[in-house]
Order: structure tokens, then C-alpha cells, then sequence
């Protein structure tokens, strides 16, 4: 497969590393974690360290209010594993057989995922895509203005300047509209394939630890311990209660991941569970879930959504006959 370098583009551009980033002899003797923003490598990092002994042991609490671990600066950690984006790749051309984790995605529900935190997580800029219909269009954080202009065009909203708020059903239409197209059809996706299958990872020593390993602790501690068993990083699993707790804690602090696991478990097993606390982008993935598994029916353009599951259902079930067409974006 070609991989196409241009899909690195804006602040992907592989071709453009920040000038104050690692430089080739900063590559870490132990292990160096690959990885695209939002995907855990700085908690990766610090479990590691923490459970090494082969680093010194650290105590701190690594997390901040939303759950990412950007609390602590590189000289709190040993400088044997290190993190590093996409720029790891130019910085390295030549360089063969590093010690690479790369964090890779491959679900529907990463990519729910990523379109959160890519706002929320990544810098803790904490923007959700609620701002894009709570706020006034004036007054858009400067990385919701792309998504702004999009709406305004996609919908031919005319008057921006009596046409304050952005109604909160356009918004969850505009999302569903991309989580109906096929996901390898996707930018995001095709970005992360282009990074993940890159052909510099081919001459690397590489475990390739897939995202869902942050989405529920028994996943976690076994891709962990293949992780370990690759790289000899001597984890310290007697910890194991431990590293539950810290796991745990960074999970109870993260919305995003919850309420991902949420939808995953409304969509999978049907359970009862609330659906009236989700942002406008968890809703649009749930409608076009439904969408892509009832191709003759759309769901409904308001502003509430439903209640549970079993709203859902019963919507679907009685939607009149005559009103089933062909779903013209499917």
C-alpha cells in the first residue's frame, strides 16, 4: 500500500517538526511511544515509569481535572521512555530497529472518540462540540471556526448576523453526516493509516498497541504485559492492585472515554442506561448507527434527543410506512 504523505497536512505536516522537539539523541533507550495527539501516550509513559524497575519509582499524581496526564514535566521522568507525535518519523530518517510502541486506532468508536478529544484532551483546551451549538457564532473558540464556517455553508445559513446560535439539530446532523460514511472513507481514518502504516515503522522494533486498550482495565493489563514481555521492561505486576487504582482513576476523570463505553454498551447489549446527558456528537453517532441498520428511515431533526433505548426502538418500529424512502446519504 502507498502511503500518501500528503494527508499529513496543518499541524501534521511530518515534513515540519517543531524546531524545540526530540532530536535523534534523545531517542529513548527503552522505549519510544509513537502516537497521535489524544491517544494516551503521556499516561502510557507514566505507567511505565511508575512500574518499571528498571526507572526510578514515581509517587506524583499524574493527572489534571479532565483526566490527561500533563501534570508533570519531562525532568520528573527518567528520560529511558519517551513520547513522541509524527515527527518522530522525520527526525529518525535512517535510524533503524528502535524500540517503538505505536498507539494505533481501528474502531467506529475510536473515531467517535478522537473527534472529542481532539477538542477536549489534546492542549486541555476542554471545547466540546456542545460549543458549537451553545455558544454564538461570534463567539466560537478559535478551534471550532472550520466547523463553524462548514455548518453555515453545508446548510446555507444566510443572515450570521441575526442568525446567532447555530440550532443544536443542525449540529448533530452535520456530525451524523460523516459517521455515515464508511470509515475507511473518513480523513481522520485515513490520516491514522497513512501515520500507522507508514513504511519507517517497517525497519523499527514495533508493538503495535491498539486504543481500545485505554477503554477498560482488563484490556489494558493484558496488552500491557505483551507490551512488557516485547520490550523487557521488567513491570513490576505484584503492583497489580496498584495499577488497577491508577488506571481506574485516570478513567473516572475522562468523560470522553465513559461516555464512549456508554454508547458501546447501548448499542451492543441494549442496556437502559440514560442517553439524555450525551453531547451532540455521541448523538449523532447513535443516529447514524441506527440510520446505516434502517436504511429507509431518518431519524428526527429536533433539538431533544431521546431518553433511552427503548425510545429508539419504539420510534423505529412505528415509523409509518409511508414515510420510509431510500436514505439518500447512505
Amino acid at each position: 500500500m502507498k502511503h500518501d504523505i500528503d494527508l499529513f497536512v496543518n499541524n501534521r505536516d511530518l515534513h515540519n517538526p517543531p524546531d524545540h522537539r526530540w532530536h535523534r539523541d534523545q531517542n529513548a533507550k527503552l522505549l519510544n511511544i509513537v502516537f497521535q495527539a489524544g491517544t494516551f501516550g503521556h499516561f502510557l509513559k507514566y505507567f511505565l515509569e511508575r512500574f518499571s524497575t528498571k526507572t526510578p519509582n514515581i509517587t506524583e499524581n499524574p493527572f489534571t481535572e479532565i483526566g490527561t496526564s500533563h501534570v508533570l514535566k519531562p525532568n520528573d521522568f527518567s528520560g529511558l521512555i519517551q513520547t513522541y507525535h509524527h515527527w518522530f518519523i522525520k527526525e529518525n530518517e535512517g535510524n533503524t530497529n528502535l524500540p517503538i510502541c505505536l498507539i494505533t486506532t481501528s474502531t467506529e468508536k475510536h473515531h467517535l472518540y478522537l473527534k472529542k478529544a481532539h477538542l477536549f484532551r489534546v492542549g486541555d483546551y476542554k471545547i466540546s462540540p456542545d460549543d458549537l451549538w451553545s455558544k454564538p457564532i461570534g463567539e466560537m473558540p478559535e478551534r471550532l471556526k472550520n466547523s463553524t464556517h462548514s455548518i453555515i455553508e453545508l446548510y446555507d445559513i444566510k443572515d450570521t448576523a441575526h442568525f446567532t446560535w447555530i440550532p443544536k439539530f443542525i449540529v448533530r446532523d452535520w456530525y451524523k453526516l460523516e459517521f455515515l460514511q464508511d470509515l475507511k472513507d473518513t480523513y481522520d481514518y485515513q490520516w491514522a493509516k497513512a501515520f500507522e502504516n507508514h513504511e519507517f515503522f517497517n525497519d523499527q522494533k514495533v508493538f503495535r498497541l491498539d486504543l481500545e486498550t485505554f477503554f477498560g482495565w482488563d484490556t489494558f493489563v493484558g496488552n500491557i504485559t505483551e507490551l512488557n514481555d516485547m520490550f523487557d521492561l521488567d513491570l513490576d505486576f505484584d503492583r497489580q492492585a496498584e495499577m488497577k487504582e491508577l488506571f481506574n482513576k485516570g478513567l473516572s476523570l475522562d468523560i470522553i472515554r465513559q461516555e464512549c463505553n456508554l454508547v458501546e454498551d447501548v448499542l451492543d447489549n441494549q442496556s437502559d442506561l440514560r442517553l439524555d446527558q450525551l453531547d451532540v456528537s455521541t448523538e449523532a453517532f447513535i443516529y447514524a448507527k441506527m440510520e446505516k441498520a434502517n436504511p429507509e428511515i431518518q431519524m428526527p431533526l429536533t433539538n431533544r434527543f431521546f431518553r433511552d433505548v427503548e425510545e429508539i426502538r419504539q420510534f423505529i418500529e412505528h415509523y409509518p410506512n409511508w414515510y420510509r424512502r431510500p436514505n439518500p446519504h447512505l
